[in-house]
């Protein structure tokens, strides 16, 4: 048996239903927990990418896992597919994401690259990791995890993101 992990996976959505589909994400995430399961807030973000989507639902996943980085990504994407994900380019409008953010304090290139390459640039990623893991230390910069949110906020101006509550399922 591998060794337990603190893993964070970033969850988002901007098809309707989002709000459903963050749900059945959580749930399939907690299957496979062992324990000392959290999460965010959800966060109603602004898209990146193409032209025309919708804003995204966001929230940030954290448990306890011990089968390696490399099945867990497997399940990530496994799982997209049966709620429901469609292929529809980079970046582009989708039922629901799943992003391997951390998977312990491991450094790793190819895939899956951990950390994850864009958790540092997206103030959508950082505010609901903010939420449950402030301290956490990302093991390529040293820094705390709110420290990386300051420093993003401070050169691209702090992104205020509506807090959607749990009966929205839109």
């Amino acid at each position: 048996m591998k060794k337990l992990e603190r893993v964070f996976v970033a969850l988002g959505s901007n098809l309707s239903p989002r709000g459903k589909h963050l749900a059945d994400a959580r749930k399939m995430l907690r299957s496979i927990s062992l324990g000392g399961w959290m999460e965010s807030r959800i966060y109603e973000t602004p898209p990146v990418g193409p032209e025309g989507q919708g804003p995204y639902f966001n929230q940030v996943v954290s448990f306890w896992y011990s089968k390696g980085e490399t099945r867990l990504l497997y399940y990530l994407k496994g799982a997209e597919l049966l709620l429901g994900r469609k292929p529809s380019g980079h970046w582009c409008a989708r039922e629901i994401d799943m992003d391997l953010l951390y998977y312990g304090n491991r450094i790793r290139s190819g895939r899956p690259e951990l950390p994850h390459k864009e958790v540092s640039k997206r103030q959508f990623v950082l505010v609901p990791l903010c939420d449950i893991a402030p301290e956490w230390v990302d093991p390529l910069s040293g820094l705390p995890v709110n420290l990386m949110l300051k420093h993003l906020q401070n050169s691209e101006g702090a992104l205020n993101f509506p807090i959607i509550s749990e009966e929205t399922t839109e």
